[in-house]
């Protein structure tokens, strides 16, 4: 589950959440702070390239060292968010009328993006910004957090794989911060190691699988197509019990 809707646009929090609340069972903070790991290393593989430039980039007045800066912008909304309303959203897991509303909502802002033009391939700080006011309301379960931030640049006008490609560098500071904040209330001993590896292991298969998979329906101008999916599944859990 989290391998697949980590990367597309259909809320992996509110599909862990939901199958949390109908089995009625929580996952180890370990498990999760693993399953982090694995979300990590799909984004470095697949955008090694562009990693390693901004890497070795020869100091912030370049243009890897502008995406550099747009991306620490870029998460300052999601860091004040989760200090803001940490607690709040943490609440709302076991909400299962609050996912369903924010999977509607996801729904929407998806289809949105079926008039989105490509205007420009180059952003700018208010636009680093906004994705990262789309990727702080995705802290909230079943606002997808790949959904909204890539449905945002493209309704700005940004070029559909400049789009996709920031949205994911944009998620390598929350995602390492998300496993820091985790491992900071997780408990190391007697952890079965075997199931974990073979959690991280298929994570970072099927992940790699979808993220390619969305970026290529993104090319395409379909990323639309998914608020198809975010509607029925708010639907059917506002009508099913939980």
């Amino acid at each position: 589950v989290q391998g697949i809707t980590e990367w597309l646009p259909i809320s992996s929090s509110g599909h862990l959440a939901l199958i949390q609340q109908k089995l009625g069972f929580e996952s180890p903070v370990f498990f999760d702070v693993m399953l982090h790991l694995g979300t990590l290393i799909v984004i470095l593989i697949v955008f090694r390239e562009k990693i390693v430039k901004i890497v070795h980039s020869k100091g912030l007045a370049t243009p890897e060292g502008k995406i550099l800066k747009l991306i620490i912008v870029g998460n300052v909304p999601v860091a004040i968010a989760y200090i803001l309303f940490g607690k709040d959203i943490k609440a709302m897991f076991s909400n299962a009328f609050a996912v369903a509303i924010a999977f509607l909502a996801t729904g929407v802002v998806l289809f949105l993006t079926f008039r989105a033009i490509e205007r420009r391939n180059e952003l700018t700080y208010v636009d680093s910004v906004l994705i990262g006011v789309a990727q702080a309301f995705a802290l909230v379960p079943g606002l997808s957090r790949s959904g909204l931030t890539i449905a945002i640049a493209l309704l700005l006008g940004i070029e559909r794989r400049k789009a996709a490609e920031f949205s994911f560098l944009l998620a390598i500071p929350a995602v390492i911060g998300a496993a820091i904040e985790e491992s900071l209330t997780c408990e190391f001993a007697e952890i079965d190691v075997l199931p974990v590896l073979v959690g991280v292991i298929i994570t970072i298969i099927v992940g790699y699988v979808a993220l390619k998979l969305l970026l290529r329906i993104v090319q395409r101008g379909k990323l639309y197509i998914f608020s198809i999916y975010c509607w029925l599944a708010g639907t059917l859990v506002l009508l099913l019990p939980f």
